[in-house]
């Protein structure tokens, strides 16, 4: 199912947009944090690491300044978001039919980190997170639009090459899909 059915009188683009982490609201219109591009940072040895200033900026307003961490479970990366995206997350889990899926939204509240930004813009990164994603003193911020990961460079540079192969071997191509009507955060609110 794309989107959960709903039995009340919300309107149906103020549910879709918390569940997709679209629920920041400024001036009346939804806002979505869009983390893009990518950016290398040192690790010091503490084992603390600036977040890129275009991420700090998509996480100003959250109920919590700082990022949830996790394993990833497709990767040896680290998932990463605010914690509204979370909690949009928490507020759908019940909508989710797929076991499987259950269980790994699940896992994916066990093994999440919150991590508080400093005055400097620096996380702590945990060295169990670290030691997953193979990251020892450089640490790759890769945006994905709603979410971001964090990779060793040398591993995302393997990664990425291997996605641009598939890429032309399929001739594959990101298109602009179909946005149901109201769902896309930029209209005004009903």
């Amino acid at each position: 199912m794309l989107y959960p059915k709903y039995d009340h009188n919300i309107p149906c683009n103020t549910i879709l947009n918390h569940l997709l982490g679209l629920d920041m609201i400024l001036l009346g219109l939804a806002i979505m944090t869009l983390f893009l591009s990518t950016t290398v940072n040192k690790i010091d040895n503490k084992g603390r690491v600036s977040i890129p200033a275009p991420f700090r900026a998509g996480l100003t307003g959250q109920s919590f300044f700082g990022i949830v961490a996790f394993p990833s479970y497709q990767f040896s990366a680290i998932d990463a978001c605010g914690i509204d995206r979370m909690e949009a997350l928490s507020k759908s889990i019940d909508q989710i039919e797929n076991p499987d899926e259950i269980e790994l939204a699940g896992l994916s509240f066990a093994e999440a980190v919150q991590l508080g930004i400093d005055d400097d813009g620096r996380i702590v990164l945990p060295k169990k997170l670290a030691s997953h994603a193979q990251i020892t003193s450089n640490i790759l911020f890769v945006g994905k639009g709603p979410t971001f990961q964090m990779w060793n460079p040398e591993n995302y540079d393997q990664h990425k090459k291997a996605i641009l192969k598939e890429a032309e071997n399929k001739k594959l191509s990101v298109r602009l899909r179909p946005i149901p009507s109201g769902s896309d955060g930029y209209k005004d609110k009903e």
